[in-house]
């Protein structure tokens, strides 16, 4: 009985200390690589710096100067930025984050490149009232990605 404990006990310590080093892989400081970038726009996104601390990621992207920050709640709690509702979760050793709101749902998969490089998979799917201000045969559904390279 007590064999079963330890083995349960120390499977779960394994699997948290999975998610938490797959999180401390994304702090650092990332440029977007754009020859192995596929965007919608085509334009090079911002820097990236991205600390973790406990179940908490910051994402500070910095354009030109300017600095803006989002908080991922990494254990799956639900966060509400006005009218957007924020979820992260990990699925094996990508964090996925689904952002919803009335203008639609984008869903960003982030993960770690075998070379060590940062990878993130953006699907937007544009609600209904966005569509309608969309040009005429936009798609209702866009993929991208963009992959990042650590610079600090």
């Amino acid at each position: 009985m007590m064999r079963t404990f330890l083995s349960a006990a120390l499977a779960v310590a394994f699997v948290a200390g999975v998610s938490a080093q797959d999180a401390r892989n994304f702090v650092g400081t990332w440029r977007t690589d754009m020859s192995r970038s596929k965007t919608g726009s085509g334009t090079v996104g911002p820097d990236q710096t991205i600390t973790v601390e406990g179940s908490k990621m910051t994402v500070t992207q910095t354009t030109a100067g300017n600095s803006s920050s989002r908080v991922y709640t990494l254990d799956g709690t639900p966060s509400k930025t006005g009218e957007t509702v924020v979820t992260s979760k990990w699925e094996g050793n990508v964090l996925v984050t689904i952002f919803s709101s009335p203008g639609g749902e984008r869903i960003e998969k982030r993960s770690m490149e075998p070379d060590g490089a940062m990878k993130v998979e953006l699907t937007y799917t544009w609600g209904k009232e966005a569509m309608e201000k969309r040009p005429a045969g936009a798609a209702a559904t866009e993929n991208y990605y963009r992959v990042y390279t650590k610079i600090k």
